[in-house]
This record gives structure tokens, C-alpha cells and sequence, in this order.
């Protein structure tokens, strides 16, 4: 079996620790080269220069949020399919531009929200699908953590550019992945600012329904989904961000009575990684992958402009 070639921009210790111990032990791809800004004498680290003359198959984009954009494209020009960590862009200026390209190369762009290919989703959004507690009524979900190291690349704009991008976008992107509302929605944002966004709240209202999301830095960890029916609620713990084969458990209450579905322990980035090499060209996927891309960032243009 031929293996894809990988290059990665920027392996901080998100993709050290977690992303790359599962494409080696799983065999997704073959890493042949790290982008660095100062050329080393190892021989798959590369200066910005040499790296885009390589023949990559796919990259994996993990440098600070600001730079997303700039890489993205340079990627897609060097005929590379995309992988990119959240938050794929920090502003939406050139996103048609990014699609296009992205249909002109006929390539990959994908976000990695991991929450999506963990079966609890699949569970939740089949719960939703058939209505079996009757309609939404309103939801509630956080993606909140404590204070990090205060030279953390998320506290300066020309780096990270703020926690809106880095929390906010995981309970936003349910509006993308888990309800598709259709009729646009009204919006009620608000958020604690210093050099960049800190913490905040997002209250979004349409079709009936009303969404209800907390974001951001110095808080006390919570990372979860709650969704109120006209016959019942569910309740899912660590619903974003899951240890490595951490067992997960919905709580379902309704006609006062509760109850727990237990899940087998899953690991939600090697899922994903599964997934994208099944279905990276096929053109459903890739029309898929921008469609998902588009209505996100559009969306969240919308939320910081209210």
C-alpha cells in the first residue's frame, strides 16, 4: 500500500502530543516534512521556501490561528490538500477566494472540528432528526476553560487573535453540524475584550428555538451540550473535547424518569483521520467540506458584526 505524504506547518504541542502519535501508530500518512521558520540540520525540516517546492500530498496546517490563512493558501497553490486546525480562518475577507481556489486545484479544505466523528454525535443528531422528545425547545452549550500561560499565542492578535476564535467557535459550529436552522437568526453577542476577545456569550433565536452559548478563557472548565425538547432534555458532558478513549454517556430525562446511553471508548481524532482519507477525492466530500466552511465563517461574521 502506497502511503499519502504529509508535510505540517507549524507542530506546536497540540499536534506532538495528540495528532501525530495517531498518523504514525494508525499508518494514515507518511510525515515528510515540518515547515520552520529557520532551516535545521535535520533533513524533513524545512525553511518556507524549500518546503512548498516539495510534492506533498496532503498538509496539516497547526501554526498560530493568524497564520491559517496566509498557508491555506500558499497550499492550495502548491496543489496540497488542506487539513487545518480550528479556527481554519480569523477572517472571512478572502474566503471566496480560498473556495475557489480550492474548486480550481480541485483539493481538500477541511476544518478539523473532531467532535463531529465521535458516535455521541451521530446519537444526538439522530435523537434530533426523528424527534423522539418532540421539537427543540432551546439549548445550551460551553466551551469555557481557566487562564493559560499568559504568553500563550491566543493572547496576542497578531498570533492567536483572541478565545472567539479558539472556545466560541465549538458551540457556534453546532449551528453548522448538529441544527442547520434555516431562517436567519436573531443575535445577541457579548464579550469581554482587552487586546483580543477573553470570554463572552452568544444568544442566537430563530425557528422557535432559542441557542444559548458561553465561551472563553478564566473560568472554571465546561465543555458540554444541553438540549431542551417539548418532551425531554439530554445532557452530554465533555461534548467537544474527549480524553483519549475516554468513555462518554448522554443523560436523558423525560416523563420525569432518567436515564443514561454509555459509549464505547472512541478516539475522535483517528475517526476523523478515517474519514478523510476514505473520502478526500471524492467530490462530494469536497463540496461538502467548503459548503460547511462557508456557512460557518459566514455565520460567525454575522454573530461579531451584532
Amino acid at each position: 500500500m502506497k502511503y499519502k505524504s504529509l508535510g505540517v506547518i507549524g507542530p506546536g504541542n497540540h499536534f506532538q502530543n495528540k495528532i501525530k502519535p495517531i498518523i504514525k501508530s494508525k499508518n494514515f500518512f507518511k510525515i515528510e516534512g515540518f515547515l520552520k521558520k529557520k532551516k535545521i540540520n535535520k533533513k524533513i525540516f524545512y525553511s518556507e521556501k524549500d518546503f512548498f517546492k516539495k510534492k506533498f500530498d496532503f498538509v496539516y496546517i497547526a501554526c498560530p490561528n493568524e497564520l491559517h490563512e496566509k498557508y491555506i493558501i500558499k497550499s492550495l497553490n502548491s496543489g496540497y490538500n488542506v487539513i487545518c486546525e480550528k479556527p481554519f480562518l480569523t477572517r472571512s475577507k478572502n474566503l471566496k477566494k480560498i473556495i475557489k481556489l480550492s474548486e480550481k486545484k480541485k483539493k481538500l479544505i477541511f476544518e478539523c472540528f473532531m467532535y463531529v466523528y465521535h458516535p455521541v454525535f451521530s446519537y444526538v443528531k439522530k435523537i434530533i432528526k426523528k424527534r423522539k422528545y418532540g421539537a427543540i425547545k432551546h439549548v445550551v452549550s460551553n466551551f469555557k476553560f481557566p487562564s493559560l500561560n499568559k504568553n500563550n499565542n491566543k493572547y496576542f492578535k497578531k498570533l492567536g487573535n483572541g478565545f472567539f476564535f479558539d472556545a466560541a467557535v465549538y458551540p457556534i459550529s453546532l449551528e453548522n453540524y448538529l441544527f442547520k436552522f434555516k431562517i436567519k437568526p436573531k443575535i445577541l453577542h457579548e464579550n469581554f475584550k482587552k487586546e483580543v476577545d477573553l470570554r463572552g456569550h452568544t444568544f442566537l433565536d430563530s425557528n422557535f428555538v432559542r441557542r444559548f452559548y458561553f465561551w472563553g478563557e478564566g473560568q472554571k472548565y465546561s465543555n458540554n451540550l444541553t438540549i431542551f425538547f417539548k418532551n425531554g432534555s439530554l445532557f452530554v458532558d465533555k461534548f467537544f473535547s474527549k480524553a483519549k478513549n475516554e468513555k462518554i454517556s448522554i443523560e436523558i430525562k423525560t416523563k420525569g424518569r432518567s436515564y443514561f446511553k454509555q459509549f464505547k471508548e472512541c478516539d475522535q481524532f483517528e475517526k476523523m483521520f478515517e474519514v478523510i482519507k476514505k473520502n478526500y477525492n471524492k467530490n462530494f466530500f469536497l463540496r461538502k467540506n467548503r459548503e460547511l466552511i462557508h456557512r460557518h465563517y459566514k455565520l460567525l461574521d454575522l454573530i461579531r458584526s451584532s
